[in-house]
């Protein structure tokens, strides 16, 4: 079997439950509320039940992984600085700005889970979500951090860091590494319940991510859409795999590091610049397009990884 079919093999059903998502949005279950309530069932149990759950099972005394995040969350550290500083020279409209480097460097989760488990199994879904569990807080507050910084967003600071403090996926993540640190005996049936509950994560989310695409592009800032994609997808990837090289990391943990790089932008990006005085149009056009174009840009990515 050719390693174009393998991937395409892997990935496919990712990218086809994204596009189901979206057309049972669309024409079966049209309702806001339904998928609202699927969205708080993904984001309060059953994601972090795959969290707490694996991140208790993991092994993490071999490796690199620690490392591996370091570098990778640089390279975005890195591209963000270098946004920053060309600010002027990218556009002088402010929004739009924060749109553009929210789409550079904000990371989609839920695409990550279910393409380390296609691609590596449980042991990279192991180390996703050891990605996860550091990434989601530095980009969450990458982003809150920036876009109140330029657009003036203070009035509702205090209420999305209290949110971020809430957030179930971080604490689901600490509260699973507490439980692994300490060798802390959950019982069996507990156990069982909580992996039970983790087993619907993975297609209800992507799912969900799907049903929040938003198939209406702003026309009149298709470049800065595209600049923000090109970032993503292809610039950012790019960066972190010649760091993660210069840094001595190989195999399924450099795979991971540069995988988690070329993840579309995230969802709640959208909900970001709407709260913080963003441009929420150019920020849902660009989250439906990286996402859609993701699927081939992984591709390659996996493909590149493979060959390596």
């Amino acid at each position: 079997m050719s390693l174009a079919y393998e991937l395409i093999a892997a990935i496919f059903p990712i990218f086809a439950a994204i596009l189901v998502g979206a057309a049972l949005k669309r024409f079966l279950i049209t309702g806001n509320d339904i998928w609202a309530g699927i969205d708080r069932l993904t984001y309060y149990l059953l994601l972090p039940a795959l969290l707490m759950v694996e991140i208790y099972r993991a092994d993490f005394s071999t490796g690199n992984a620690g490392r591996a995040v370091a570098v990778t969350l640089g390279a975005t550290l890195f591209l963000s600085a270098v946004l920053l500083i060309l600010r002027p020279w990218i556009t002088r409209n402010t929004p739009l700005f924060t749109s553009i480097f929210q789409g550079a460097v904000r990371y989609n989760s839920y695409v990550l889970l279910a393409v380390a488990d296609a691609l590596y199994g449980s042991e990279g879904l192991a180390l996703a979500i050891v990605f996860i569990a550091v990434m989601v807080i530095a980009t969450n507050m990458l982003g809150v951090v920036v876009l109140n910084a330029l657009s003036g967003g203070q009035r509702n600071i205090r209420r999305v860091l209290i949110g971020l403090a809430k957030n179930p996926i971080i604490l689901a993540a600490g509260a699973g590494a507490i439980l692994n640190i300490t060798n802390i005996h959950v019982p069996v049936p507990v156990e069982n319940t909580a992996a039970l509950f983790k087993t619907a994560a993975l297609p209800l989310s992507l799912l969900s991510v799907g049903a929040g695409l938003r198939f209406v592009m702003d026309r009149q800032a298709m470049g800065a859409i595209a600049l923000s994609t090109t970032l993503k997808l292809a610039i950012l990837p790019a960066i972190t795999l010649v760091a993660l090289q210069f840094a001595g990391i190989s195999g399924m943990v450099l795979a991971m590091g540069v995988l988690y790089a070329g993840m579309p932008c995230a969802g709640n990006a959208y909900i970001l610049a709407r709260q913080l005085n963003g441009d929420p149009d150019a920020m849902a056009s660009i989250i439906t397009l990286e996402t859609l174009l993701s699927a081939f840009s992984i591709a390659v990515i996996a493909a590149v990884l493979s060959i390596h």
